[in-house]
């Protein structure tokens, strides 16, 4: 037990997200709680002993002390309660922070060995009991500490007796049961909002590719500390009435132990009654089973929450060997020159290209087409940073793409998909995550052609949208999505497949968006529609991860691979 005990608390102290200030002022009030815990029964102890042999002043002098006594573990306890609340509180937050910082920057192989049950699951409910595991340690040490104590000090201690019980007892539990319902009431609210953040990390999830293309990171982690801010005013709430009910309300039961030395020091005065050293002896008999109750139920907690820790770790210290790091190539002054030279690519150990070398150059227009499954993606997947070429090498204005900083790149290559992902919150704040300045957003929005839908909006920029945009149109969300890729400044430009799902009026709108963003950007784009194909300055033909094609439309209507494709 003590060995596994051991190996639980490193384990949790490990995740490296405790205030270690707030730790070490845990420790000092847990210490002295337990100290002044043991010498209240030696005080009691005392007491029945100078009654016993009539020596009234020093008795009195030991009930002084005892009051003493009590104000002080009771403050301590406020104390202790008081740390705790902030340090889990910091807790919470700096482990929401990693797992953020992880999971946006992890691999796409990560969220296919983790599903999104399970990333979800223990962003929420295996964090929700792990944050304060600290209390549950200590509370186990301090139990220990106690019960040997009481252990040495049984067979030179008293019994006590309650003469006023009942009363006291019946307030506490009607105070008990007020301040249950505050507590409980608070809680609620600050599960719902556990569950818009929890919600929210489902969107980070299923938006990952934007905001790794966006660099979202910060702007997202603005937007959740609102949230935080809400589950902290709902979570302190809750606290105060906790903190009421567990570490102030057992002063009235002290206030009645007080009350109860006190008569039977009167009757001892009348020689009414007589009281040995045995109430002290079942008092401490009572601490000790009531001990080996509580380091029981703690302990099991603890070993419950130690698969949690494991949930955690598993997120935390993920690793892949396709996982990219980024460099510190900080020259942000990027034309627009994309190369594949001799890239190799193989992925679960099939081959998925071969060999292929390509040249993009600025202010033209790419297609790159071919069947399902030929390498198309790959490319784009590639050039984003998802994966590293097995050989071979892809550079930007002649520089190797993984040297440049994450920033950097971040601000010059960019992505619209056929499926791109939508914030649950405003137009404007959708926008905020790339570029907070509304001039440039209304300027982008007026480019691609859906500022004057936005402003048809009764809150036109401060709309909200729903999650993934589905309280509007496709081809609306596409617009959206392309005007927040051009609010990133980026020079190169990837397209995704953006037509296959819109309707052929949005279809000749974005063919038209296309033909102007090449005046200033390298754009490159995939799809199978013949129309896109046609207005390509140039198309690259893939076939089985091998580039068979390139030229214009006209001059590639002998290709046997294209015309497949044609028809």
């Amino acid at each position: 037990m003590i060995r596994n005990y051991l190996k639980i608390s490193k384990s949790f102290f490990d995740l490296k997200a405790n205030n270690k200030k707030l730790l070490s002022l845990l420790v000092i009030s847990y210490i002295l709680d337990t100290l002044i815990a043991l010498a209240l029964p030696f005080l009691v102890a005392q007491i029945v002993e100078c009654a016993t042999v009539r020596n009234f002043d020093q008795t009195f002098f030991y009930i002084i002390l005892l009051g003493i006594s009590y104000v002080i573990y009771n403050l301590l306890y406020h104390w202790s309660y008081v740390t705790y609340a902030h340090n889990a509180d910091y807790t919470y937050n700096k482990l929401q922070e990693m797992i953020t910082e992880k999971v946006v920057n992890y691999d796409e192989q990560f969220t296919k060995k983790m599903s999104k049950s399970y990333l979800i699951n223990t962003t929420s409910n295996d964090l929700w009991y792990v944050y304060g595991m600290h209390d549950n340690i200590f509370d186990i040490l301090s139990n220990v500490v106690y019960l040997i104590g009481s252990i040495i000090i049984l067979c030179s201690v008293n019994i006590y007796l309650g003469l006023l019980a009942f009363i006291f007892s019946l307030l506490y539990l009607q105070l008990n049961n007020y301040l249950t319902k505050k507590r409980d009431y608070h809680l609620l609210s600050q599960r719902r909002w556990q569950d818009k953040i929890v919600g929210f990390f489902g969107e980070i999830l299923d938006g990952n590719k934007e905001i790794k293309t966006f660099d979202m990171k910060n702007e997202l982690n603005t937007h959740l500390n609102a949230m935080k801010r809400g589950w902290k005013k709902a979570y302190f709430s809750k606290r105060k009435y906790y903190d009421a009910k567990t570490a102030l309300l057992p002063a009235l039961l002290h206030i009645g132990k007080l009350l109860l030395y006190l008569i039977l020091i009167i009757m001892l005065a009348h020689e009414q009654i007589t009281i040995g050293i045995l109430v002290l002896i079942i008092g401490y008999y009572d601490e000790i089973y009531d001990g080996n109750i509580c380091i029981n139920n703690l302990y099991n907690d603890l070993c419950s929450n130690s698969v949690r820790i494991t949930r955690l770790n598993k997120i935390l210290n993920y690793h892949s060997k396709n996982m990219i790091q980024d460099g510190n190539v900080l020259n942000d002054d990027i034309f627009g020159i994309v190369d594949f030279e001799h890239v190799s690519f193989e992925y679960e150990n099939k081959p998925i290209l071969k060999d292929i070398t390509l040249h993009f150059k600025p202010k033209t227009l790419y297609a790159i087409v071919g069947h399902s499954g030929c390498g198309k993606s790959t490319i784009f997947r590639l050039l984003l940073r998802l994966y590293k070429p097995n050989s071979g090498e892809i550079l930007i204005d002649g520089t190797d793409i993984f040297l440049y900083s994450r920033e950097v790149y971040a601000s010059n290559v960019a992505i619209v998909t056929q499926k791109p992902f939508i914030f649950n919150m405003s137009i404007k704040e959708n926008f905020d995550l790339v570029d907070s300045n509304m001039e440039h957003q209304i300027q982008v929005c007026k480019r691609v052609g859906i500022h004057d839908f936005i402003m048809s909006l009764q809150k036109g920029y401060h709309t909200i949208l729903k999650e993934d945009g589905t309280n509007i149109s496709g081809g609306q969300k596409q617009l959206i999505a392309l005007a927040r890729t051009l609010l990133s400044k980026a020079e190169i430009l990837l397209f995704d497949e953006v037509t296959s799902s819109l309707d052929p009026n949005t279809t000749k709108q974005i063919i038209g968006i296309l033909k102007d963003l090449k005046k200033d950007h390298t754009i490159i784009m995939v799809t199978h529609k013949p129309s896109l194909m046609k207005i390509a300055d140039s198309i690259v033909v893939i076939d089985q991860g091998k580039v068979v094609g390139r030229g214009k439309h006209k001059d590639l209507l002998k290709n046997k691979y294209y015309q497949n494709l044609q028809k």
